[in-house]
């Protein structure tokens, strides 16, 4: 992990782009089947595949536009930008000039393609609906030439195959393309000939133009190669692709399967932390994910807030594990109600080079150095100032909501989310902290907020906030991402997506 890379942390990003947002002054029904649910960059970074409570899956590719087509741009995409250039330009005056003014240009990715990935299902067996809403998303080395990607609901994984290619069309052609160069051809020699007929009417041609294809566009299909499923009796909650590109592993509460993309239906489980009596069950599975090099390790997380780190080499059935990170109890701090609620770990990353351990669970982030395990390297409070409305946050559920975190591409900068689409971003070696309102109102400066530090609009928007506020799904920052080759990083609040840059 490098703390500095060429830039300085934490990364203070800029808005490029908004899909799907929605402006409440023109009074929009946001629908439930609308709420994005999954955001996910593919290795190279410049496709995203989003996924919804819909089970649709959105494809947006980044395009390099010219100059010269700046045009096209709408007009409200042109004002964001020009309300984002003007609060970087004056933050820069303020700032000194002690910051470089020169900012990369912004990435720009357009619509590709959307398809249908899952349809509502019914379990007779179990009596129970199975929602169509996408949990997972996760790419797929490109086979010749077309891309692919991975996606889960509830209880089934699917494989798609994304190919483009481009549709011919006849090209129509009048009679004129059949005049001969010293004539007009007639088969029955009284054709009356054309002004610039030869003085030899009724001449054979001497070449017959014949009708040509052109290109009419391009297409883009969506096409099911395999599809993983029976093998989780609970929700799914992860899915992880392997270093080597051919297998990967699903995880739901109580077991973890690998499976090989060229095998479909045919898992092999790897853990099973089911009890012979569920009265004795005492943690969860909440997340996995396998190493980014070492295609024998892969960690996962509890409900106890504890991490495992598990070799594939030692055991079929990993029923021990090759470490363990688990921070020491505070005896300090009294236990409470909601203890327990709150260490649940609800997303676990590698950092690029795989040395370091990223968690999340409600209240914090935690760093873990990978040969370290008494202890994190660094502690992150994220909700802390919710701390004494904890009763409230579990009446309406939101205590039980699911974040997630990831690390920039050079692992200097970890980002997350948080409620009143509050951004967030942290230095992996100090705990550093800026943050930015993922909303077209911030973007425009129409909400009159500024890009500050995490603790001051985290008290602007979340420690004044009302409850009803934090309840509502369309202001929630829980899925993010980041690109793997560049300081881009996808934000998803409620229906829409923004992208930032820096």
């Amino acid at each position: 992990m490098d703390p500095n890379g060429g830039h300085q942390h934490p990364l203070r990003y800029n808005f490029a782009q908004a899909f799907g947002e929605r402006d409440p002054d023109q009074g929009v029904v946001i629908q439930e089947a609308d709420m994005i649910s999954a955001v996910r960059f593919n290795e190279r970074g410049d496709m995203i595949a989003t996924g919804d409570r819909g089970g649709r899956i959105v494809l947006l590719r980044r395009v390099d536009q010219p100059k010269s087509t700046s045009k096209k741009t709408g007009r409200r995409k042109k004002a964001l930008l020009r309300a984002a250039q003007n609060k970087k330009d004056e933050a820069t005056k303020n700032a000194g000039g002690a910051e470089s003014s020169r900012v990369s240009d912004p990435p720009e990715f357009r619509f590709w393609t959307q398809f249908q990935s899952h349809e509502p299902e019914f379990d007779y067996l179990k009596s129970m609906e199975i929602e169509e809403k996408i949990n997972q998303i996760r790419w797929v080395r490109q086979l010749s030439g077309a891309h692919r990607l991975i996606s889960s609901n509830d209880k089934t994984i699917k494989l798609w195959r994304i190919s483009e290619r481009e549709v011919k069309a006849l090209a129509t052609f009048s009679s004129e393309q059949l005049e001969l160069q010293d004539g007009m051809y007639n088969g029955n020699g009284g054709a009356k000939p054309s002004p610039t007929a030869s003085k030899n009417p009724g001449r054979a041609p001497k070449s017959l133009v014949m009708p040509a294809l052109e290109t009419a566009g391009s297409m883009v299909s969506a096409t099911p190669r395999r599809t993983f499923s029976n093998a989780h009796a609970y929700h799914i909650n992860s899915i992880s692709m392997n270093s080597d590109d051919e297998v990967f592993l699903s995880a739901d509460d109580l077991r973890v399967n690998l499976w090989n993309l060229n095998a479909g239906g045919v898992g092999f489980n790897i853990l099973d932390i089911k009890p012979d009596n569920m009265e004795d069950l005492t943690e969860v599975i909440t997340s996995a994910e396998f190493h980014p090099q070492h295609c024998n390790l892969f960690i996962h997380s509890s409900s106890r807030g504890v991490v495992k780190l598990v070799d594939l080499r030692q055991s079929a059935l990993c029923e021990g594990w090759a470490r363990e990170f688990e921070e020491p109890e505070d005896l300090g701090s009294g236990q409470s109600f909601f203890s327990e609620i709150i260490a649940s770990i609800s997303d676990i990353k590698f950092s690029p080079d795989g040395r370091y351990i990223l968690t999340r669970d409600y209240m914090t982030l935690r760093l873990w150095d990978v040969n370290m395990e008494r202890a994190p390297v660094v502690v992150i409070p994220v909700h802390e100032h919710l701390r004494a409305r904890l009763s409230d946050l579990y009446e309406n559920d939101c205590i039980f909501d699911k974040f997630q975190c990831d690390f920039s591409y050079d692992g200097g900068s970890i980002v997350t989310g948080s409620y009143n689409a509050l951004f967030q971003t942290y230095s992996s070696t100090n705990g550093a902290a800026t943050a930015l309102e993922a909303s077209v109102d911030f973007v425009s400066g129409t909400s009159g907020r500024r890009h500050m530090s995490a603790e001051a609009l985290a008290a602007n928007l979340i420690a004044g906030a009302s409850a009803q506020e934090l309840v509502d799904p369309t202001r929630r920052v829980m899925q993010v991402h980041t690109s793997p080759k560049s300081h881009i990083a996808a934000v998803a609040t409620g229906p829409a997506l923004y992208v930032y840059y820096s």
